[in-house]
């Protein structure tokens, strides 16, 4: 004898179609990236966001780091011209149950390869979520002889 079973809803379920769509936008979002001065971005499969601007003299970045405290981020530049921006959210202790966990915890790193910045001028900002740094070009020497080859 087949009997029906009871149908009970699990609050919070996530919805496959939902998924799908979050895939193909993705996916969609990777392969409209270009190739600029900073690398290769592709915001949708990385562990956050993040806008480049690329003006005459200087470089301004914008990254979406809700949630976090300004003392859990650090932006650092080193000798190998790397940017590096990493935020850390560390895990919660708690003896709840979860029915739904969307929100990572644990060390959330994006580096970019900048070969022209004028590491002495950087300046950087958080307000409202978003990370802000402005990172000047070097400037071409005025003083710097180029010689003509003939």
């Amino acid at each position: 004898m087949l009997r029906a079973m009871p149908f009970h809803t699990i609050p919070f379920r996530q919805n496959m179609e939902k998924g799908r769509e979050v895939l193909e936008k993705a996916l969609d979002f990777a392969a409209d990236q270009s190739v600029y001065p900073l690398g290769h971005v592709s915001g949708a499969l990385s562990p956050f966001r993040v806008d480049v601007l690329d003006a005459d003299d200087r470089y301004e970045l914008f990254a979406e780091l809700p949630g976090f405290h300004k003392d859990e981020i650090t932006v650092s530049y080193d000798e190998d011209k790397y940017l590096r921006i990493r935020a850390e959210r560390p895990e919660e202790e708690t003896e709840a149950h979860f029915l739904c966990r969307e929100r990572r915890t644990g060390t959330f790193e994006r580096s970019f390869e900048i070969d022209d910045l004028d590491d002495s001028q950087v300046s950087v900002s958080y307000e409202n979520g978003v990370l802000h740094v402005v990172l000047p070009r070097k400037k071409e020497d005025p003083n710097k002889k180029v010689f003509t080859i003939q």
